[in-house]
């Protein structure tokens, strides 16, 4: 006997899902509570399990493919077979470690296998830039878990270590002669932010600079105003990329990022949820940023900006903690967030640049630190990309659509 299974309802407004991963294959039995795929919905990614033991005769809808609610997606053959109900419309958590009397050793994925990973797994290692299959497993029967990205993201960070030049701290990433990108972080983050969009790029074969800018990170030079922050990037670029670069920028980052531009070091301008264009801000998370010592702390002001999880593991939420604890960032805040919202303004020199290079926009309309309804009202010869799901860190929330947009900039 065979039944056909079809795309279960996984939330109330859920009209249609793309299949992110089949966990069995044809001809694979399967036992009662298996997970046979994991399932994106607009809200999150939700495992689907089997409701009775069975065998999977066919899929009908393979890896990612969108199908809508109630269409066919697999035949499943077996005397026990009855269709999978929906689960709870939430992101499936790592499962729970079995008993043992030590730690299980990491079980590499098997070539040519597909890859067994949750999906909070599939999601970091994603947005890091990682391919699940090159990462061993040390859940159950190899299963690729969130602490085994965030050991193999932690491992690679490692091993490209920072480079200290002109109170800056940098990493280059990329073939050589690739095409050139500088990216800059916003107010209390550090060139971490890019991990995944650097990632992207480099594999595209741009040759990327990620930088610590003063005052952030690593750098040894410090910033009590924006202006500041641009100290030791012009040269910086011409050593290491060949200016002129394409220039990424996000939030405070726009700052520096029109400095280079106005320098005629820029060839191209692209600006996620820039500062600058308006009075509204969230004055509570600079402030907080700027004095923050812990690692919840972070935790609590980073997720403002983000409408997913964080992709930042323990320790690198701790390592900006104790980037911050030094308060580099106290004078800085006290100018960028004045008593009425933001005190930086570029809408006037933005226009200009726009005559003389491309330059694009990339608004998020979740954005909870700054307004993004700002973002769109700016000169006709700027184009503004829309994010509807995006908060204030598009990069984390939306990476194929930020990677796109900056793929597409820098193209050429």
């Amino acid at each position: 006997m065979t039944t056909v299974l079809t795309l279960p309802r996984l939330g109330e407004t859920m009209e249609e899902g793309r299949v992110v991963a089949w966990n069995v294959a044809p001809g694979d039995a399967f036992r009662r509570g298996d997970v046979l795929l994991e399932v994106e919905t607009d809200k999150t990614v939700v495992e689907v399990p089997a409701l009775a033991d069975g065998v999977l005769a066919e899929i009908v809808a393979g890896d990612g493919v969108t199908v809508r609610v109630g269409d066919p997606i697999a035949r499943l053959a077996g005397a026990g077979v009855t269709p999978t109900a929906a689960p709870d419309p939430v992101a499936a958590p790592d499962p729970e470690p079995m008993p043992a009397a030590a730690a299980p050793a990491p079980v590499p994925q098997p070539s040519g296998d597909r890859v067994r990973a949750t999906p909070v797994a599939r999601r970091l290692a994603r947005q890091a830039g990682l391919d699940p299959a090159a990462i061993p497993g040390t859940g159950r029967r190899g299963r690729v878990e969130r602490g085994d990205v965030e050991q193999a993201r932690a491992a690679r960070d490692g091993a490209a270590g920072l480079i200290q030049a002109r109170g800056l701290a940098y990493r280059l990433t990329g073939p050589a002669g690739g095409g050139p990108v500088a990216l800059l972080h916003g107010f209390g983050a550090d060139h971490g932010i890019w991990s995944g969009l650097a990632a992207g790029l480099a594999r595209a074969g741009r040759r990327v600079l990620a930088v610590d800018l003063p005052g952030h990170g690593a750098a040894r030079a410090d910033a009590a105003t924006p202006a500041a922050l641009s100290a030791g990037l012009v040269p910086l670029l011409a050593e290491t990329l060949g200016a002129p670069a394409h220039v990424v920028a996000h939030s405070l980052g726009a700052v520096p990022a029109v400095d280079l531009a106005e320098a005629g070091a820029a060839a191209s301008l692209t600006l996620i949820a820039p500062a600058g264009l308006g009075l509204a801000i969230d004055r509570a998370v600079i402030a907080g940023l700027a004095g923050a010592r812990a690692p919840g702390e972070v935790a609590h002001l980073l997720g403002r900006m983000a409408e997913t999880p964080l992709p930042l593991s323990p320790a690198a939420l701790s390592a900006i903690a104790t980037a911050l604890a030094r308060g580099r960032l106290r004078a800085l805040a006290d100018t960028v967030a004045g008593d009425s919202g933001q005190a930086v303004c570029l809408r006037a020199r933005l226009a200009p640049l726009a005559d003389r290079l491309p330059v694009r926009i990339v608004a998020a309309q979740r954005d909870r630190i700054l307004d993004w309804r700002d973002m769109v009202t700016v000169s006709p010869r700027i184009a503004v990309h829309h994010l509807p799901r995006a908060g204030h860190a598009p990069f984390w929330d939306a990476p194929q659509d930020v990677l796109a947009v900056v793929l597409s900039a820098t193209a050429g």
